[in-house]
């Protein structure tokens, strides 16, 4: 007669192991997508905006609900003739005041033809809000001018 015992101790000691192996595992999957879930989206808006004499809201964002990181403008070029010189400013306002004004920060001036014809405006991390405007201020003609921004906001 064979006897074989079978004793199956061993083998949901195993199981205990690798039971907490998976609870660790789990834990720290969470601790991540905790992690990614706050992290900032990079978002993208665009239009097209054509000129006038009269100085234009290219992109604003007059009130962000908190600390927000507008990234960059890209500003296509391409109609601009030898006739036009287009103003670029941006803006940003630094107080909480009810009230408080978008100051300027920077004022850019493009005459004649634009080569490369792409710009790109580097814009800060703000909290109170900002604006990027366009001016015609040397007619030619009024041209339209594609626009995009891309932008990081919380999910």
């Amino acid at each position: 007669m064979i006897h074989n015992p079978y004793d199956d101790t061993y083998l949901l000691s195993l199981i205990v192991i690798i039971d907490a192996i998976c609870d660790a595992i789990l834990e720290d999957t969470v601790a991540i997508r905790e992690v990614t879930d706050a992290e900032a989206i990079l978002t993208e808006t665009a239009g097209q905006i054509t000129t006038t004499v009269a100085e234009q809201n290219l992109y604003i964002n007059n009130a962000p609900a908190g600390i927000f990181r507008p990234v960059c403008v890209k500003i296509d070029f391409t109609n601009q003739t030898a006739a036009e010189t287009v103003v670029i400013r941006t803006y940003y306002r630094i107080s909480p005041a009810a009230g408080a004004l978008l100051i300027l920060q920077d004022t850019v001036t493009y005459a004649g033809v634009v080569s490369p014809e792409l710009i790109n405006i580097d814009l800060e991390p703000n909290r109170y809000g900002v604006a990027v405007t366009i001016q015609n201020t040397a007619v030619g003609e009024h041209q339209a001018y594609d626009w995009e921004v891309f932008y990081e906001e919380a999910p």
